[in-house]
């Protein structure tokens, strides 16, 4: 009996609290590049999906007009994008096309492929030869080729080629679109093994772009979501929890375990609530997704338009409500209306990062145009980053220890289901261990079996007590019959 009791001990130690499992460089090379190049390409499907019901906010006019939309679609007539007579931007774009953002996503993917760095520099001179140099464009939000203009390239425009300001002084001071954020999605991968090195770089592009500090926050935030997830962490409550472990250990945030609020090569630290909101998200959708139907119209609880802080939200959550369908996840979002190109770009990231390039569905690949060459760049790009590994310079990964630095109760340690089978080739939920080292239930398991091993070593040793007083001999008896047998002899 006392065999079997340590058996069963040890087996719930072992399942309850093994420790977090991630993709390591060394053992799961292919599998970190698919997931790589599907973050990276995951960004430009998600702007090119968006093109053909750009800035749509009425969803009812939008069913009306496309019905689900489940594809590439031309913009119709006097719509964005569209280029007719009748719409609010000159130029033309067709399904699969990007949009001037994702142009400008373009431009940075050339930059980090060819250099295998961050090269602010380059970038800009890119920009500039692309975007502000472009014939069509005059610094209005109806110029340029790509059938309207956002305001933040129209203030660059003004500060780079009317006013002839260098680049250093051309960070708009006031801009709150997620444009940098977006472009965090194709930085992180470069840098996924390295923490403060990628953390270092996204900010340098960041303030390149805005002096909104916040912008620049949640752009670090994003950045570190993409690249933990394309080493497994899940993208659910779990994501929160392992990156509420990194302030003060690999990330640029305050911490309760470290007094460093600030560092030469990144400046000042914010506080880490920038890396909770996804977790928070997807508590609120675990509570609430079954009253939200259809899905997409979730997306109006968080907000349609520009703002990061709409953008962002909305993306989190329709990552959250389908956290392993890289399909209905993206369709979620462009359905949703508004902003539907960064936010759907923000969603293509860390789906494709979760299940892959081989986890897309291939008409998304298909249909986009120069498909072929933005993978080899972003194969380019995994290869590099596969080899990028300074010691010293690495993400910590929580261990039971961590429990108590865990943000959320107990009940937040439990997957959340997905609406949809996860793909074959992703890691379940069950496969990573987060911010505990184990999950609730194997915890509850581990704790359970203890009480029970103790219960039934009081129970055993009453029982043999009371069995041995109860078979005992009179004191006459035992004059002429054996010695009494007590619970020793029995062992």
């Amino acid at each position: 009996m006392l065999t079997s009791i340590i058996f069963l001990t040890l087996f719930v130690i072992s399942t309850g609290t093994k420790g977090t499992q991630h993709l390591s460089a060394s053992s799961d090379a292919e599998e970190l590049k698919d997931r790589i190049q599907g973050a990276i390409i995951g960004v430009f499907i998600g702007d090119a999906l968006g093109v053909g019901v750009h800035w749509q906010y009425d969803l009812a006019k939008l069913e009306a007009d496309r019905g689900f939309v489940t594809d590439y679609l031309d913009p119709l007539p006097g719509s964005y994008h569209s280029g007719t007579e009748n719409a609010p931007g000159r130029g033309k774009l067709k399904a699969g096309q990007l949009e001037q953002q994702g142009v400008i996503d373009k431009l940075l993917l050339e930059s980090l492929a060819e250099n295998l760095e961050l090269n602010q520099n380059d970038f800009f001179d890119r920009f500039e030869k692309v975007i502000l140099r472009d014939p069509a464009m005059d610094g209005t939000r109806q110029g340029g080729s790509h059938g309207w203009t956002d305001k933040s390239v129209c203030d660059i425009y003004d500060c780079r080629i009317v006013q002839k300001r260098p680049w250093s002084d051309c960070a708009s001071p006031r801009s709150d679109t997620p444009d940098a954020v977006v472009r965090a999605a194709l930085i992180a991968p470069l840098y996924y093994q390295n923490p403060k090195k990628m953390a270092v770089a996204i900010q340098k592009h960041a303030k390149a772009a805005t002096m909104d500090s916040s912008v620049q926050a949640h752009s670090v935030a994003f950045g570190s979501m993409v690249a933990a997830a394309i080493q497994g962490v899940p993208l659910t409550h779990q994501m929160r929890d392992f990156l509420y472990q990194q302030p003060g250990r690999a990330l640029p945030y305050t911490s309760l375990l470290s007094t460093q609020d600030s560092n030469p090569d990144y400046g000042h630290f914010t506080e880490p609530d920038s890396l909770l909101w996804f977790g928070s998200i997807a508590d609120g959708v675990k509570e609430f997704k079954k009253s939200i139907k259809p899905a997409h119209r979730g997306v109006l609880l968080y907000g349609q338009f520009c703002a990061f802080f709409a953008s962002l939200s909305s993306a989190y959550y329709c990552t959250a409500r389908f956290p392993n369908d890289f399909e209905d996840a993206v369709l979620c979002s462009i359905n949703g209306g508004g902003q539907n190109t960064m936010r759907t770009s923000l969603v293509g990231a860390l789906l494709g990062a979760k299940v892959g390039l081989s986890g897309i569905p291939p008409r998304f690949i298909d249909g986009l145009e120069e498909s072929d060459y933005l993978i080899s760049l972003a194969g380019r790009i995994a290869e590099a980053a596969l080899r990028h590994n300074d010691e010293g310079d690495e993400w910590y990964w929580p261990t039971e220890i961590d429990m108590d630095f865990t943000i959320g109760s107990a009940d937040s340690a439990t997957s959340h289901a997905s609406e949809e089978a996860p793909p074959v080739n992703a890691i379940s939920d069950d496969d990573f261990v987060g911010a505990g080292g184990g999950s609730f239930e194997q915890q509850s398991a581990f704790v359970l079996v203890l009480l029970g091993v103790f219960f039934g070593i009081v129970v055993s040793f009453i029982s043999s007590r009371i069995s041995a007083s109860s078979l005992s001999p009179s004191p006459t008896e035992r004059l002429d019959g054996p010695p009494p047998q007590t619970m020793y002899d029995s062992i």
